[in-house]
């Protein structure tokens, strides 16, 4: 079944209109330390790891955390192929939004490579992800009981489970205050209108309809 944006309308966004094309990558049989210089230099906190040009595992900031330094081993020493998170789970430019977001919680993971025909093209992340209005439907349906908690942060950022998965506004922050908005610049507005205020709109019919 297809699914449907705010307004009911059929959608099925594919990741290749959504993944960061341009990838920081590492080789196999460089060092941690390596690694760690050139995540450092770009900003990021993941490397997709290839071996002759072909992506086969991904290094983090939380491999790095529980494989180098939990384990007291030499980052100079130590090779990215040995803490990498293998084998890579990665997905294809045709996945929907809404199957990747699925994907990862399966597994667990926040950051998805995407490959075509053994060559990396592209990466997601869960934030990618819950920010894109195909995923508000599965997320309507989903248990993130057995989700880790670095996973179920990101989801509350943009969900409330409370509110049946009401939609927030990132410029509100947790002291209550806005930056105010930002109409058509704002990747929520829809159109001529906020998604917003319309998905309240919506909510809030619903609920009066059933008391």
């Amino acid at each position: 079944m297809a699914l449907r944006n705010l307004f009911g309308v059929r959608m099925s966004l594919k990741l290749k209109k959504i993944m960061v094309e341009n990838i920081v990558t590492v080789k196999a049989d460089a060092t941690v330390k390596k690694a760690v210089e050139v995540m450092n230099e770009h900003e990021i906190g993941c490397l997709v790891v290839v071996n002759r040009g072909k992506p086969v595992g991904i290094v983090t900031e939380r491999d790095m955390l529980k494989r180098i330094v939990d384990e007291l081993r030499e980052p100079e020493k130590t090779k990215v192929i040995d803490i990498m998170s293998k084998p890579l789970i990665a997905a294809t430019p045709k996945m929907s939004a809404g199957n990747a977001a699925k994907l990862m919680f399966e597994r667990k993971i926040k950051k998805l490579p995407v490959v075509e025909n053994g060559r990396l093209i592209g990466l997601v992340t869960l934030t990618d992800l819950v920010r894109s209005q195909d995923v508000l439907d599965f997320l309507n349906g989903l248990s993130t009981k057995d989700a880790p908690k670095r996973m179920k942060r990101v989801v509350s950022l943009y969900f409330d489970r409370a509110k049946r998965f009401r939609r927030r506004c990132p410029l509100m922050v947790k002291s209550g205050f806005s930056t105010g908005c930002q109409e058509k610049r704002c990747m929520w507005w829809l159109g001529d209108e906020c998604a917003i205020t319309r998905l309240s709109w919506q909510m809030s019919n619903v609920t009066g309809m059933e008391k």
